[in-house]
């Protein structure tokens, strides 16, 4: 089965904008062409959309997301992604990875064999694995995640739960300073380290990046600020040239301000938007219980109740690219960079998404000019339509 999108604005992830549009094949893109090659190709026996002058863009990935529609990843494991990821593709989504908080060692590696073993949802988004947030982060910096759990990495336990995830986890985020820690980052396999829930001075972080550590998590929050007598974790993100941050852009977690700065200092090249969202997204205002607390949800915030401490959001990533968007006035070549390009590189499947390529999944999305969505096609496969 062929299919052509034609009379796109196709932003591909590779160059910028250009008149065009992708012909898939088997659920994979065949060919990204330009007006010019499709007003000359022999349209027989494919079926053809007109995308009516919108923008096509490759599928976003959101690689920090622990729940969704009244759903934690930390618990039932085939059920959270078989809801989580058919809800995603109406969000413009088609790939993530499942985010865990902090539990025991037992619980986690129970949870890893079970996420080793998901059965991948039909016409929904595509489950690429775990990001494990922790176990190993730091006390002082430990927002949501609970205490008692929070530890130095140990060997036997990191092969414990190698040999759980069947090759599923990776994304592990963990504080460099943790005695061990080192050893860890520099042998971790093929698991890729965020510096995270991290009370690292900056020497300590840029240690870690030069020792194989990708980036930050959620930059600016849960980790050693950036001051001129201390400079800690964001400090190195500000120099490591080469690691990624991550940056929810709620306009709650990270000031607008901030987002500005962030954008123009680190720029689009290393910014990865993600969600942190939690089981309150796309659920009514209300109560919820996340990483063991009582928590509040009031629109896209959620809150502990008994301390007020934010915990994870209610975003969408749609939300984050229009707030990106309005924030800093980046282009859309700089959205496809932060939310697809990069999040796919950080998440280990940038050979098959993440960009509109010859060879690539047909994972795309047909937006307005305004980012809102129109449709989502997942494998070439239009999966939602608004």
């Amino acid at each position: 089965m062929r299919t052509l999108i034609k009379d796109a604005h196709v932003y591909s992830g590779h160059e910028s904008g250009f008149a065009g549009g992708v012909l898939i094949e088997n659920g994979i893109i065949a060919k990204v062409l330009h007006d010019e090659e499709i007003t000359s190709m022999n349209m027989h026996d494919m079926q053809v959309i007109s995308a009516e002058g919108k923008m096509l863009l490759p599928g976003m990935i959101d690689i920090h997301l622990h729940g969704s529609y009244g759903y934690d990843f930390i618990r039932t494991p085939q059920l959270s992604i078989d809801h989580v990821a058919k809800g995603l593709v109406q969000e413009g989504t088609t790939a993530f990875l499942a985010s865990l908080t902090v539990v025991s060692h037992e619980v986690l590696c129970d949870l890893l064999q079970e996420y080793a073993t998901i059965q991948q949802p039909k016409d929904s988004a595509a489950y690429l694995g775990v990001h494990s947030e922790g176990p190993y982060l730091s006390c002082a910096y430990k927002a949501l995640m609970n205490e008692a759990y929070l530890r130095d990495p140990s060997m036997q336990e990191w092969e414990e739960m190698l040999e759980a995830s069947k090759g599923w986890l990776k994304v592990m985020t963990i504080a460099p300073e943790r005695l061990g820690a080192e050893a860890l980052i520099q042998g971790g396999q093929s698991i890729h380290f965020m510096i995270g829930h991290s009370a690292a001075s900056c020497e300590e972080a840029m240690h870690a990046i030069h020792k194989r550590a990708k980036g930050f998590t959620h930059l600016y929050n849960a980790m050693s600020p950036h001051s001129h007598r201390n400079p800690g974790c964001v400090t190195a993100a500000l120099l490591a040239d080469e690691a990624y941050c991550e940056l929810i852009v709620d306009g709650f977690h990270v000031h607008q301000e901030v987002v500005q700065a962030t954008y123009k200092t680190i720029g689009a090249k290393r910014l990865v938007l993600i969600t942190d969202a939690m089981l309150g997204k796309g659920m009514p205002d209300g109560d919820y219980v996340f990483s063991e607390l009582d928590c509040h949800k009031q629109g896209n915030t959620v809150q502990v109740k008994a301390t007020g401490r934010i915990a994870g959001s209610a975003i969408t990533m749609l939300d984050a690219i229009k707030n990106m968007r309005r924030f800093t006035h980046c282009s859309i070549e700089e959205i496809v960079q932060m939310a697809c390009v990069n999040p796919s590189v950080i998440a280990q499947i940038d050979p098959r998404k993440g960009s509109i390529k010859e060879g690539k999944d047909a994972d795309l999305i047909l937006l307005e000019d305004d980012l809102s969505l129109i449709s989502t096609y997942v494998k070439g496969k239009e999966v939602y339509h608004c």
